[in-house]
């Protein structure tokens, strides 16, 4: 029988325009969890996703730009939409092999100031030699690992990897447009957060092969020098 999600949590779903992978991702959480508040932010400016969206997933609150913004302002838009304390983050390609534990990532979040999400991606698909430089919690009889800071330059401060988040997170760097993604997840490193990840974990990715491109973030090809520098000023933007 599916857990129901509790009402201090809201599931926060980032898509852009791929519904076979999003139909997958939210029939595959469903079948371990019931109810929640749903919202789904639809980034691909396409009507017809918008329409799909209104007919496969009427419980949800459906947020659409006919212009596309990005993923990092498609997340500004759907957590400012969002009035719970804690959000589940969710990209429309992850497919769950269990139920979350909920009650486990919000006693670390709780109890842990310093962690800035509790990560359910399974962890044996993150790389091997990170995964060699984690410590061990334990939290309501789960355990989790941290990753040290020098484990990757940006990774492990910030992922949008499902997983649960305070809302006031996001309230602190809000918006979150004005950085690459992995600009934030060095900011909040540097500030001292970092994201726990449940062990085993119960989400894979399926969406390998499926990228689809950000135009409003910046490549990350081989930029040299500007690249750095560019990098740096977003982050002493972000940061003051």
């Amino acid at each position: 029988m599916a857990d129901p999600v509790a009402s201090d949590i809201t599931i926060a779903v980032t898509s852009c325009g791929r519904p076979d992978l999003l139909a997958a991702t939210l029939a595959s959480f469903r079948l371990y969890h019931s109810g929640g508040q749903l919202i789904v932010s639809e980034d691909s400016g396409d009507p017809g996703m918008r329409d799909w969206l209104k007919a496969h997933c009427p419980e949800a609150r459906i947020i659409f730009d006919p212009l596309r913004s990005g993923m990092m302002a498609s997340i500004d838009r759907l957590y400012s939409a969002v009035e719970t304390p804690f959000i589940f983050h969710l990209e429309d390609d992850w497919l769950f092999e269990g139920p979350v534990d909920f009650a486990a990532a919000k006693a670390a979040l709780t109890a842990d100031p310093t962690i800035s999400s509790v990560c359910v991606r399974r962890f044996d698909e993150l790389k091997s030699r990170h995964r060699a430089r984690t410590s061990r919690l334990a939290h309501e009889g789960a355990e989790l690992r941290v990753f040290a800071a020098d484990a990757h330059p940006q990774w492990y401060g910030y992922t949008s990897n499902p997983g649960t988040l305070r809302r006031a997170f996001w309230e602190r760097y809000r918006p979150v447009a004005r950085v690459r993604h992995d600009d934030l997840s060095e900011l909040a490193k540097r500030d001292g957060y970092r994201v726990a990840y449940a062990v085993p974990g119960v989400a894979r990715h399926i969406g390998a092969g499926r990228h689809v491109a950000d135009p409003f973030q910046p490549r990350t090809g081989k930029l040299g020098w500007l690249k750095r520098a560019g990098r740096g000023l977003r982050l002493r933007v972000l940061g003051s």
